[in-house]
């Protein structure tokens, strides 16, 4: 209905409203209204790019190691054991490809609160730390058959040995993820030791050494390594890494 008042700044459509005679409780609705239509379209730009960008994380990685894999098979075509692993490799990343994509496009919702709804189930394999990585969406008992038969295949002398489902990122997703991370930590910890110094507490006291160690971790990390949403599902934040 109000579609021709969006893009007007709030002096054109005051005029335009005026010029129209209307009743000043009228013009004053219609305000609010285009203002509250405003920010809808607003929060609703805001999260379709947040999403987005959570979609590009868990799938650019995916198709770049899908393309990295076929190009890989290309070579010792003649080695029949290494085609069979490289072919069940790729025809599983394309699976979770195919099954990704239309969400990724429609942006609904992001890919946790996918693996979230799935897992709430109980159905079918659980999709490992919330689906934040793309590996996450292939069940265990794939992932061990076919990083078995990359294990077993014959190693050549200066050769690097194929890994598959490695939990890397791009350098570019890594760098902005191991930011962001950092920066909701220090975050995160100067409001619990502000907390701490009016009422501490043990509990909180423990929670404070962990981010500590946290930081620790994440600034350690190297480039192309899977950087996580949140600090507490780092490995290692239990122990000191001094």
């Amino acid at each position: 209905m109000y579609e021709s008042y969006i893009n007007l700044k709030p002096n054109e459509l005051h005029q335009r409203l005026l010029n129209r005679k209307l009743h000043p409780k009228e013009i004053r609705r219609i305000k609010d209204e285009v203002a509250e239509l405003k920010e809808a379209r607003r929060v609703e730009r805001i999260t379709r790019t947040h999403r987005k960008a959570e979609w590009a994380n868990v799938l650019d990685p995916l198709r770049y190691e899908l393309n990295n894999a076929k190009v890989g098979r290309r070579y010792a075509l003649q080695d029949e054991a290494r085609v069979e692993a490289f072919d069940a490799y790729i025809a599983v990343m394309e699976k979770v490809l195919a099954k990704l994509e239309f969400p990724s496009k429609v942006l609904d919702q992001t890919p946790m609160q996918i693996a979230k709804e799935h897992n709430a189930t109980g159905k079918g394999s659980p999709i490992s730390n919330d689906g934040e990585h793309w590996v996450d969406w292939i069940p265990p008992k794939i992932k061990e058959r076919i990083g078995q038969a990359f294990m077993e295949l014959p190693h050549k002398v200066k050769a690097k040995r194929k890994v598959p489902f490695m939990r890397v990122m791009l350098s570019a997703q890594h760098d902005t993820a191991k930011q962001r991370l950092l920066k909701a930590t220090h975050k995160e910890i100067a409001t619990l030791e502000r907390r701490q110094m009016v009422a501490p507490t043990d509990e909180r006291k423990e929670k404070i050494e962990r981010m500590h160690r946290a930081i620790k971790i994440i600034e350690a990390m190297t480039d192309n390594e899977a950087v996580p949403a949140t600090w507490n599902t780092l490995n290692g934040i239990e122990t000191d890494s001094d």
